[in-house]
């Protein structure tokens, strides 16, 4: 999952492919950077390692809520290069425009989130080459475990018209077509746009007609959490899920090891008393040693199924 710091291995993907304007291609890593150190961006990056464990990014997926009100005015009228114009605002100081931990736990609470997909990007981009269809394999589960678990009321994203079989078979419809060269944009568009674009839509209510096996139709499937984890507990679990070590997590947290080892003292005695049957009773402290590292292991493996419990929420207990 993407975490903060990781705005430079996204940019240089997105740059490959994604048509920005020239500042905001300048200051692309920054951007993402800060939006992700305020919580206002979730996606991920894929990495390809070889034989030696050196890897290289092959992937990267960018998502973010909008007010309800942003996307009905959105879908109203839409305009081409959505991804730019948006990144271009929070480039300006808007950053507003995307909710933030707060807003979300709201949305999760009540009718449901607004979801703007930014881009996806792979390299190649060719997804009926072998290398293409390989990483879709992997992109697939990946974009599950990106976006699930949230309470969505709708998913859009706006793209040039050569992706529409992939936005297709994802389970988007097509909501309405962008003709740069019949309609002139009212704002400057980045060069190199394709001229002919599209919006693609997603809500609730067409689940019910569409194939569960669809990853966008999917995603809709929400659960309210159980535990309602803190959120320092849900930022270490996201690094736990994704392998990292105590000593690892102390770092990319910027916390001690006694404060690692403290929080998942209390993600034990906290799922202790709300699901038992996780884990043992009567081990709900300590958690040194072969039974902490069983505890561990069981409460990872149902967060990474149950994504809710990592999501914002109400995360206050009693």
């Amino acid at each position: 999952m993407l975490l903060p710091g990781d705005g430079a291995a996204c940019a240089r993907l997105m740059r490959k492919i994604t048509a920005l304007d020239e500042r905001l291609d300048r200051n692309l890593a920054e951007v993402i950077n800060d939006l992700l150190e305020e919580d206002r961006l979730v996606g991920g990056l894929i990495e390809d390692c070889d034989a030696t464990g050196e890897g290289t990014i092959i992937a990267a997926t960018l998502s973010a809520f909008v007010s309800a009100e942003f996307q009905k005015s959105y879908l109203a009228k839409p305009w081409p290069c959505l991804t730019n114009w948006l990144l271009k605002r929070c480039l300006e100081g808007a950053t507003d425009i995307f909710l933030d931990r707060a807003r979300q736990a709201q949305g999760n609470l009540n009718r449901g989130l607004d979801l703007v997909m930014l881009d996806y990007i792979q390299t190649p981009m060719d997804f009926t080459s072998p290398e293409g269809r390989r990483i879709m394999t992997v992109f697939l589960p990946f974009f599950l475990s990106i976006h699930r678990g949230y309470n969505l009321n709708s998913m859009i994203v706006e793209a040039g018209i050569m992706y529409e079989q992939m936005a297709l078979s994802a389970g988007f419809r097509r909501y309405k077509g962008i003709d740069l060269d019949a309609e002139p944009p009212a704002e400057p568009v980045p060069a190199g746009a394709a001229s002919k674009r599209a919006v693609y839509c997603f809500q609730r209510e067409m689940v019910a007609d569409t194939p569960p096996s669809t990853p966008v139709s999917a995603v809709f499937t929400y659960l309210p959490p159980r535990f309602r984890f803190t959120a320092s507990e849900q930022r270490m679990l996201v690094r736990a899920i994704d392998g990292l070590t105590d000593e690892e997590i102390a770092g990319t947290l910027d916390v001690s090891r006694d404060a690692v080892k403290q929080t998942w003292r209390s993600i034990y005695d906290h799922v202790t008393q709300v699901m038992p049957d996780l884990v043992e009773r009567g081990q709900a402290s300590g958690g040194e040693g072969a039974r902490g590292q069983e505890k561990r292991r069981r409460i990872v493996a149902y967060v990474r199924d149950n994504a809710q419990e990592l999501r914002p929420h109400c995360l206050r207990r009693g």
